[in-house]
């Protein structure tokens, strides 16, 4: 039996029994308490007015706690409470009680970066977090956690989420395990762990005939993969430093040239571009050029004096000749017409500048896009001076372990080297940690071997690690996105020491090379005391030689040929006019088309143009894997720079094959005859997209299905890196290309493994498997393979009511207990996941079942199983339709104990079950049949009673009929 406890305040220490039946006092019909795994339980509460919690309920202050035989199973507050009146005219109040881990909704974690920390260790921070955050009584001790994973050092991003979300998100969902709250001595404890619960093997089963009143199970094979793509990290590429372009990396705040450089106002026209946000290419920038040449020799000054704009009184003056009433329409007011850079942006604040800016006189025609200078510009090479993080000491000889690089006493680090310069309490005494360097604080995290640390980013392109002094989060005093300057005080050490390390890559990348010493990490000494380098580079590290590590696919430099050939009006030709596509891109054909744009994608100076057959060849010494071969007739999903290569390879010459390439995910490019808006109109170049004519789906799809002779096809995936985007990123950052690692290039070219045992059974089903933190390819083949070892077949979902009887244990969520009921699956432990009790009948529960993954050969054995029994079921079935014909017509000598015997050999659970159910019936039938034989008058008398029996077992076998169609349905 339960009992329930009511206190008013959760503080309170004595509460007061609202239900137990020991003692006359009871709560309502209807009120039930849901448990449940990894989720909130709750308690649903009806009370009348003769409860003594009626009336009294405040939201978010009550609390109730149940308990069975003396044991609290659960604790809980209330939420908002619904008022009634029933017809009889009595008032009843209902309320929602959930548990105390409803308490992790009441904080929310600010943002935090946590990289290389065990998941213990960073469910402490979100427990310490929400601590400081709420009364103690909402308070949690973290006590048992036993969950580890191979992504424990994986980073975890923190953003702005209930602190219950977090976990949720960043913990279970993503490495599993479970959250278990516990009220105990008038604390909250949290526990971590695997697998809760315990085994019941031999005491309290849920069975058949005994506390089992109903069970069902669904076989569910879909989630089945018989051809997995193992995918691995996303590849990075270090960004190119841009020469004079030191730009913050929230693309609000941009450094770069304003000044013609050396006589040249092309890095100016570039740096405009950026800020003004217009993509320009170097032909573009050319004739920026050019028409600066003719406007103003380059002068920001020059006033023409002689034209109709002077006689008008407002005379062209500057760099693009603009008169002021012209500026001060497209202009921004913190540049003056006088000054290059003024002119520059405010021409790409023109609409139109793209048509508008050409030889012989022009003038803006479009629409202003800019009201406001959309960035802040600051003089290139800025940041501040430098400093010491602490200054009152000035500067002081390091110990050989602290300094920078390889030094005797830093022989304990691999390779001897130090990635930083580590300023202990000895020679520099202090807390406060003062900036070395201006600039913008971009993260603020914890890692294993770092501790809380935080990074800067300053404008002169400076990524500053301050780390290991840091004891807690709260010694950090800055926040992520603010700006600080040099000498500033941004955190109080608590450890012996602070690290600081300075790079100029971004700081992700830089931490794979922190025992390294290639030049990734700078000496900070020399910089903050203005000193000479003590550092010595005895190691040297040679980059690999895989297309990974250096190739890059410029797309935008193909896309930019596939424009002017549309302009060019491109004529499709196979002849030797396809190799105007090198030059004026007047003709083309499919693979010249092709040939040319991946070779300048891929930035390659050797101009060969292939066909069909020999681009194979090429696409593979370039940085392409094979991705798909064979004679599918849909695409799978795509990415950019994709090549796709119709008709079989040594049949593919000429005429008989076909090439494309993508755009992006979505949009194919290609050189072709046929489709409307070609030559001479337009162009014999098209695009295929999502709302184009055909669509790429379509399009892909008419040539699969209406290609002449054997339809074959390739699709060849770039194994470098993409980048998809350019403003914003700071100097030396890295660039998520969206592809990730294959094993492709340890696997005969393929990305994919082929499951044999599970394509006889299931035929050829596609899925993608990910492991965020791998990047070696054979590592990834290994995750791979095992993978598939540990592969199930089906999920196996269970339904269960059972009675919970007094001679027994009360089932408990977590725990695992045998089913017994070999009607509808085979003995075995199953974890109950779900309890819902009725606190007025304790002794009904339905339980929820975890799903069950099966095996392939469990998942075989059930369908053969099931196979024989349908098949039996056919055979059965017609003897049984044979004998009623039989008794219909009066001459049968087949007796209900042979029709008995012929359906019991049946194991189908359900089936026997229902017969079960009308086998009296059939023994009563048979005694009638019997007497009909020696007393006809008796037999007329029963005539009618006859008849109806018939009809029963007409019904009887038509319903088994119907049950043998739905079983034949599972069967297939």
């Amino acid at each position: 039996m339960y009992q329930i406890v009511a206190y008013d305040e959760p503080t309170d220490k004595a509460g007061y029994v609202i239900h137990d039946p020991r003692i006359n006092r009871h709560v309502s019909d209807g009120s039930k308490l849901t448990i449940k795994q990894g989720e909130v339980s709750s308690l649903s509460l009806t009370l009348n007015e003769e409860n003594r919690l009626f009336g009294k309920v405040k939201p978010m202050h009550t609390h109730v706690e149940v308990l069975d035989d003396g044991e609290l199973i659960f604790r809980g507050r209330a939420l908002k409470p619904t008022r009634e009146m029933k017809d009889s005219g009595q008032f009843i109040q209902t309320f929602v009680f959930e548990d105390t881990s409803s308490y992790l909704i009441d904080s929310v974690q600010r943002f935090l970066e946590v990289k290389k920390a065990t998941p213990k260790q960073f469910l402490k921070i979100l427990v310490d977090e929400h601590n400081s955050q709420v009364p103690e009584y909402k308070q949690f001790v973290l006590r048992d956690c036993d969950v580890t994973n191979d992504k424990d050092d994986e980073s975890r991003t923190i953003d702005y989420a209930t602190t219950k979300d977090t976990i949720k998100k960043l913990l279970t969902d993503s490495i599993g395990g479970n959250i278990i709250v516990e009220y105990k001595d008038g604390k909250n404890y949290l526990d971590y762990l695997k697998s809760p619960g315990k085994d019941h093997t031999s005491d309290t089963p849920i069975q058949i005939s005994k506390n089992m009143k109903s069970a069902s199970v669904a076989i569910d094979p879909s989630s089945v993969i018989t051809r997995i793509i193992p995918l691995g990290a996303q590849i990075e590429t270090q960004k190119p430093d841009e020469k004079n372009d030191d730009s913050s990396d929230d693309g609000t705040k941009l450094s770069g040239p304003t000044k013609a450089v050396n006589g040249d106002w092309g890095p100016a026209i570039k740096f405009g571009a950026k800020c003004m946000k217009v993509d320009i290419t170097d032909t573009q920038v050319a004739d920026f050029k050019e028409v600066i040449k003719h406007e103003s020799g380059g002068s920001e000054t020059v006033v023409n004096e002689w034209d109709s704009n002077a006689d008008a009184g407002h005379p062209s003056i500057g760099l693009l000749q603009f008169t002021q009433p012209t500026y001060d329409a497209y202009g921004f007011s913190q540049f003056k017409i006088t000054t290059g850079f003024g002119q520059i942006v405010a021409t790409f604040n023109d609409s139109n500048w793209e048509t508008d800016l050409k030889l012989g006189g022009w003038g803006p025609t479009g629409k202003r896009r800019f009201d406001k200078f959309p960035v802040d510009v600051t003089p290139s090479g800025t940041g501040g001076g430098w400093g010491s993080p602490f200054p009152s000491v000035g500067h002081v000889a390091f110990e050989g372990g602290q300094l920078f690089g390889v030094h005797a006493g830093g022989e304990f680090r691999q390779n001897g080297f130090h990635d930083g310069l580590d300023f202990g309490t000895a020679k520099y005494p202090g807390s406060d940690v003062h900036a070395i360097h201006g600039g913008k604080v971009t993260k603020i995290g914890y890692m294993g071997g770092l501790g809380n640390y935080l990074v800067t980013h300053s404008d002169d392109g400076y990524n500053i690690d301050y780390q290991e002094a840091f004891g807690s989060r709260s010694n950090i005093h800055v926040k992520v996105g603010q700006y600080v300057k040099t000498g500033q005080v941004i955190g109080v050490r608590t450890t012996d020491h602070l690290h600081i390390g300075i790079t100029k890559k971004d700081f992700d990348y830089a931490l794979r090379y922190a025992f390294i010493n290639n030049g990734t990490w700078i000496d900070p000494e020399p910089l903050i005391f203005n000193t000479k380098s003590k550092s010595k580079k005895v190691l040297e590290f040679k980059p690999t030689d895989s297309p990974l590590a250096s190739q890059t696919l410029d797309i935008q430099a193909g896309i930019d040929m596939f424009e002017k050939a549309k302009a060019a009006h491109l004529e499709y030709a196979m002849d030797y006019r396809r190799a105007d596509i090198l030059t004026n891109q007047k003709h083309a054909d499919c693979s010249s088309f092709v040939s040319y744009f991946i070779e300048l994608a891929i930035h390659e100076t050797d101009r060969t143009l292939y066909n069909t057959e020999t681009l194979h060849g090429f696409l593979k010494n370039h940085g392409y894997l094979l991705h798909y071969e064979g004679t599918n007739k849909t695409l799978p999903a795509m990415q950019t720079g994709d090549v796709i290569i119709m008709g079989k390879k040594g049949q593919s010459a000429g005429a008989v094959g076909h090439t494309a390439v993508m755009k992006d995910a979505e949009t194919v490019l290609e050189c072709s005859t046929g489709w409307s808006g070609g030559y001479p109109d337009g162009a014999d170049v098209f695009e295929h997209g999502k709302s184009s004519n055909p669509t790429l789906a379509n399009w892909f799809s008419y040539d699969a299905n209406n290609w002449s002779g054997e339809w074959y096809w390739y699709l060849y995936r770039f194994s470098g890196n993409i980048p998809e985007q350019d403003s914003g990123d700071q100097k030396g950052g890295t660039i998520k290309s969206g592809v990730r690692y294959t094993i492709a290039s340890v696997n005969d070219g393929k990305d994919y493994l082929d499951i044999p045992e599970f394509q006889k059974e299931f035929g050829i089903i596609n899925g993608a498997v990910t492991w965020d933190n791998i990047k070696d390819p054979a590592k990834l083949l290994t995750k791979a393979k095992a993978w598939i070892k540990a592969q199930k077949a089906s999920t196996n979902s269970f339904t269960v009511s059972a009675l919970e009887l007094p001679e027994g244990k009360k089932f408990k969520v977590y725990d695992r207990y045998m089913f017994i009921n070999p009607m509808v699956a085979d003995t075995q432990l199953l974890t109950i996941i779900g309890k819902e009790i009725d606190i007025n009948k304790w002794y009904n529960s339905t339980l929820t079942i975890g799903d069950k993954k099966v095996k392939l050969t469990d998942y075989q054995k059930d369908v053969k199983s099931i196979s024989k029994e349908v098949q039996s079921l056919k055979s059965t079935m017609t003897t049984v339709s044979g004998d009623v014909s039989t008794m219909r017509t009066g001459t049968s000598d087949a007796t209900f104990e042979q029709l008995s015997n012929q359906v019991g050999t049946v194991d189908v659970p359900q089936l026997k079950k229902d017969y079960e159910g009308t086998q009296k019936d059939v023994e009563d039938s048979k005694t009638r049949l019997d007497t009909a034989e020696t007393d006809l008058k008796a037999v007329k008398e029963d005539d009618a009673t006859t008849k109806q029996t018939l009809e029963e077992q007409q019904q009887t076998i038509a319903d088994l009929d119907e049950r043998l169609k739905k079983l034949e349905g599972v069967g297939s």
